[in-house]
Order: C-alpha cells, then sequence, then structure tokens
C-alpha cells in the first residue's frame, strides 16, 4: 500500500503506470464520492492502467486513510488533501477526475491559489452546489435502487464488477455509517457556484441518463456555468456511470483524453 502524511494523517492512494509510458499522456488523478473509496475506479484503473499513469487517493477517512475526528470539509479539507497528493507526486502533466463529491473536491482544488493546475477536468454525477437537503427523494430513491439492485444481482447468482463494487460499499455504510453521515454533510455545506465561472481550463461533465442524485438538468447547469465544456450523457446509468456503463464511460473518457493531448 502507498501512503502520504498530511497535517499529520496518514492517507492512502493507489498509483500504477503503464511499462511504457508515454510522455505526453496525461496522469490521472480519481477522486471518489461519498462513502466510498478507490475501489469504485476499478474499471478504469483497470482499464487506463495500460495507457496512462493512474493515481486514485482515498480521502481522509476512507478506506486506509485515517480520520480526523471533526467534520471534514470539502473546501478546507479535502481539496487540501488532494494539493497535497499533488504536490508530493510531483504532478506536472495530469487530469483531474471527480465523482460526485469527488467532483466537488476536483472544483475546490482548481479554484485555490498557487496549486498545480491540471491540464483539464472530467466532474462525474456533479454540480456546484451538492447540497443533498434539495434532493432528498433523489438520495432515497437511489438507496432503494442499489439495495435492489445487490438483491436481484444475488437472487441471480450474478456477481458482476458493478455488484461487486456497489456490495462493498453497502457492507461499509452498514459497518461505518458515519463515513457516509459525515460525507453528506461536507456535501450540504458545499456550494460554488458563485465561482464557478472561474475555472477556465477545459472540463468533461459525465452524467447518467437516469441519476436521481444529479439528473442530467443540473448537470447541464454545471456544463453552462463552466467556461470552457462539455457534456455527455451516459444512457442506461444513474449515479455511477464509471461502473454501471464502464465500456461507455471508458470510450468516452478515452476520447476527451485524445483531444486533451492533442490539443492542450
Amino acid at each position: 500500500m502507498t501512503f502520504f502524511k498530511h497535517n499529520g494523517l496518514k492517507l492512502h492512494y493507489f498509483d500504477e503506470a503503464p511499462t511504457e509510458p508515454v510522455a505526453t499522456r496525461p496522469d490521472l488523478l480519481f477522486i471518489h464520492g461519498a462513502g466510498a473509496s478507490h475501489i469504485l475506479w476499478t474499471p478504469q484503473i483497470k482499464y487506463f492502467k495500460l495507457t496512462h499513469r493512474v493515481i486514485a487517493m482515498n480521502l481522509s477517512g476512507h478506506a486506509e486513510s485515517q480520520a480526523k475526528e471533526e467534520d471534514p470539509e470539502i473546501e478546507t479539507q479535502f481539496a487540501p488533501e488532494l494539493a497535497s497528493l499533488i504536490q508530493h507526486l510531483s504532478l506536472d502533466n495530469f487530469v483531474l477526475i471527480g465523482h460526485s463529491m469527488g467532483g466537488g473536491v476536483a472544483m475546490s482544488y482548481v479554484l485555490q491559489d498557487g496549486v498545480r493546475m491540471p491540464r483539464a477536468l472530467v466532474l462525474v454525477s456533479t454540480s456546484s452546489d451538492l447540497d443533498m437537503r434539495k434532493r432528498g427523494s433523489g438520495v432515497a430513491k437511489e438507496a432503494i435502487e442499489i439495495n435492489l439492485f445487490l438483491l436481484q444481482s444475488a437472487l441471480k447468482r450474478v456477481k458482476s464488477p458493478e455488484y461487486e463494487i456497489k456490495r462493498a460499499g453497502a457492507k461499509v455504510s452498514l459497518t461505518n455509517p458515519w463515513i457516509m453521515q459525515r460525507d453528506l454533510l461536507a456535501c450540504d455545506h458545499f456550494n460554488i457556484s458563485d465561482r464557478v465561472g472561474e475555472i477556465t481550463i477545459p472540463a468533461f461533465v459525465i452524467v447518467g441518463e437516469h441519476d436521481d442524485l444529479i439528473p442530467p438538468s443540473i448537470a447541464k447547469q454545471l456544463e453552462e456555468a463552466l467556461p470552457r465544456a462539455d457534456i455527455a450523457v451516459v444512457r442506461g446509468a444513474s449515479h455511477s456511470p464509471m461502473i454501471e456503463q464502464p465500456e461507455e464511460f471508458n470510450k468516452l473518457l478515452s476520447k476527451f483524453l485524445k483531444w486533451v493531448e492533442s490539443n492542450l
């Protein structure tokens, strides 16, 4: 396991590179969402590690990363953790890819002064306003759909990668419910809508067609608020398109990365 130190905390990250890296290709740094870990990005790690250096961090309190006693904030705790990792690895040619809360972390990072700037952002199922209290019915519906999916998969004895990843997430929620509780609290306090227009690097917004938490209409608002952004809606996916439709997601991400490599 690979760790780095941030403000006295021991934080974990995954890091793997291809045997013959290409210097012009950016490193890919993945940031998970609420209650999750680097495992969320397993399909992308397996796919992109053949062509890019892939890094997936675990924010404080997640997986093997230590946690502070006080409740975290996206802008004042999680974003500085990301900055410390980027500094620790001396990254200068990279793309940030954040899911849900992790998208908030990525946007908060690029709004900080004096940080190493990524070549681009990929913002998955996220918004500049992550207050889940405004989306109570969506939170409940998403939880029901995940539990129903796990039950149906178990009854059919179908153990797909999506099933294994979602089952691992459900297990964490049951054994350590405080992780999700504090993450949702951090999301409730996150709203950078008045500053999102300051993000001038290219951004690619990806959202699931059936996302109940961040529906395509909300993702479209984010895309319109960003000065240099495009958007893609993943058919047949909900809040986690990277595991629900991994082939389509990887194809979209690959296309965007090729554009970044050719134009930036």
